[in-house]
């Protein structure tokens, strides 16, 4: 019976050379060293490890473009979609915070400035101060975006796009960005969507925050109050452009990839 352990070597004599007839010719068994041994284990556990990946990726496949689609418009739900229900948990407990935050700023303006006061912080002041912390979650609306993105491609691999291009330039005319998403283009999508929430935010503070009366306050004469108005309006032409501009790029690239994958 043949010994696990043993190898079998064929010398050339073996093959040119008729077997003696009572020598003990033809393939001679030899013990295999540690080595042989350690060298064939080792194979075998890298032909394992290689293949398990590939296996766990089929399984738990993610699509970045719908991860971040769904956190596009709810935080946390793309890292719910991905299987990170921690994370998910967080961004969404995160938003909840941020939105009864301005709720609160909104219905009670009022007393803040009053109270604000008696602390020696002007209005003017305390625009800043809230206006600094909008500015931080901006760049946590987007993160939130790229990472529910960044934690689909790592379970699925590299996207290259939906490759449907008036579904990507539908999308970015409803939100510019999205369809730079829909088209695997990460980078984009966060200029795209930078620009618009920046934009978005600098519009709703002319309109819905009392901007205008505290620089009737600081400055009677109006002068700073035109100049307001005038970068008012280039916010919104450059709004628009941004708009138009990310719309067409999202067409453009989507219709270009899908005549090259063709």
């Amino acid at each position: 019976m043949i010994n696990q352990d043993e190898v079998f070597v064929i010398t050339e004599d073996d093959i040119l050379k008729p077997q003696g007839k009572g020598k003990g010719g033809g393939p001679r068994a030899v013990p295999a060293t540690k080595a042989a041994r350690a060298a064939e284990r080792q194979a075998e556990a890298g032909e394992t490890v290689v293949d398990r990946p590939a296996a766990a990726r089929g399984r738990g496949r993610r699509n970045p473009a719908a991860a971040s689609t769904l956190s596009l418009f709810i935080c946390g739900l793309g890292q719910l979609y991905n299987g990170d229900g921690r994370l998910a948990a967080l961004f969404f407990l995160s938003e909840v915070l941020i939105l009864a935050f301005h709720y609160f700023m909104y219905m009670t303006w009022d007393r803040v400035r009053t109270f604000a006061h008696l602390l020696f912080v002007s209005e003017w002041e305390l625009m800043l101060y809230a206006s600094s912390i909008d500015f931080c979650v901006i760049f946590f609306l987007i993160y939130n975006v790229a990472q529910a993105y960044r934690g689909a491609e790592s379970r699925g691999g590299r996207f290259d796009g939906l490759h449907q291009p008036f579904v990507s330039g539908l999308a970015s005319l409803c939100v510019p960005g999205w369809g730079q998403l829909l088209n695997g283009q990460l980078g984009k999508a966060v200029f795209f969507l930078f620009s618009f929430l920046l934009q978005g935010y600098l519009m709703t503070m002319y309109m819905m925050s009392p901007l205008f009366r505290i620089l009737v306050d600081i400055e009677p004469q109006r002068l700073i109050l035109d100049k307001a108005i005038k970068v008012g309006m280039g916010i919104l032409f450059v709004t628009a452009l941004s708009w138009l501009l990310s719309t067409y790029d999202a067409f453009v690239v989507a219709r270009y990839t899908k005549r090259q994958r063709g």
